[in-house]
């Protein structure tokens, strides 16, 4: 996201003043200074820091290519993307971004995205828009990832309308706040592609439920006769592949111990009555 110098004069004071805003677009800088009180009378976009010759030795050692005219912040993100093995936000993920005004670079991972876009809600001020964005995304897991169905974004007026009642309850508030934003990517369990089980955000808690049960109500989708158990604290992102691996390999240890036990009783009898 671009800063922008803006220079112009106090509303109240007359002053001459020289302010910086970090904004989409020059017209949204200006709307911003405005707000401030400010008179605009000019406006220039600020250069962007250059990588510095730590990130690009570090992304030489991971094979990065970096782009052309990358930034200082658009390093940042592509080397973190890499080590923390997080990938590419869509098209899609970055309007949510901007509707929400939270600043990001091209090259945002998708989980450092959410992250940052529920940080930002967890304002007090923005409750609504959290309640709102986690039922979104509660709907998302509903109707398993499609993107041909009939709401598109958390500003949708069916998506409003619940989110309205459940501000209205502040153990439901409570309830989602305790939530990370990378949880709100995926609920409850699954396997990735090469076959390891993961966790996503708790489909147990009361927010989930009561999100879940207003959105099946109102759109007339299926209910769900079960969900695969689930720990109560939202933060569950824990891989259950090596835990499982773990216990095949002690129950096959304590196998090989009784063989080599009952191997040695049968040659002590032997030995006894020869």
């Amino acid at each position: 996201m671009p800063s922008y110098e803006v220079k112009g004069k106090g509303k109240e004071s007359n002053r001459s003043r020289k302010r910086v805003y970090s904004a989409y677009d020059e017209s949204e800088a200006i709307t911003m200074a405005k707000a401030d009180g400010t008179i605009v009378e000019s406006i220039n976009v600020l250069p962007d820091d250059p990588p510095t010759e730590a990130q690009l030795s570090f992304a030489k050692d991971l094979g990065i290519v970096i782009p052309e005219n990358a930034t200082k912040k658009d390093v940042c993100d592509i080397i973190s993307c890499r080590v923390d093995h997080d990938k590419p936000v869509t098209d899609r993920h970055k309007s949510f971004a901007r509707m929400y005004l939270v600043e990001h670079t091209e090259f945002v991972g998708k989980r450092m995205l959410f992250n940052m876009i529920f940080a930002s809600l967890k304002h007090p001020s923005r409750s609504f828009d959290m309640v709102a964005w986690f039922t979104y995304r509660v709907y998302r897991q509903l109707v398993k990832g499609a993107l041909d169905v009939p709401i598109k974004g958390p500003d949708d007026p069916i998506i409003i309308d619940i989110a309205r009642e459940l501000e209205s309850d502040t153990s439901v508030v409570k309830s989602i706040g305790k939530y990370e934003g990378s949880d709100l990517i995926w609920f409850g369990e699954w396997t990735a592609p090469d076959g390891s089980v993961h966790i996503g955000g708790s489909n147990r808690t009361l927010a989930y439920k009561r999100a879940s049960s207003l959105l099946r109500e109102k759109l007339n989708l299926p209910s769900r006769a079960s969900e695969s158990p689930q720990p109560s604290h939202p933060k569950a992102t824990q891989t259950l592949r090596g835990h499982h691996t773990s216990s095949i390999e002690s129950s096959s240890f304590i196998t090989w111990i009784k063989i080599l036990i009952a191997i040695g009783l049968i040659a002590l009898i032997i030995w006894i009555f020869k």
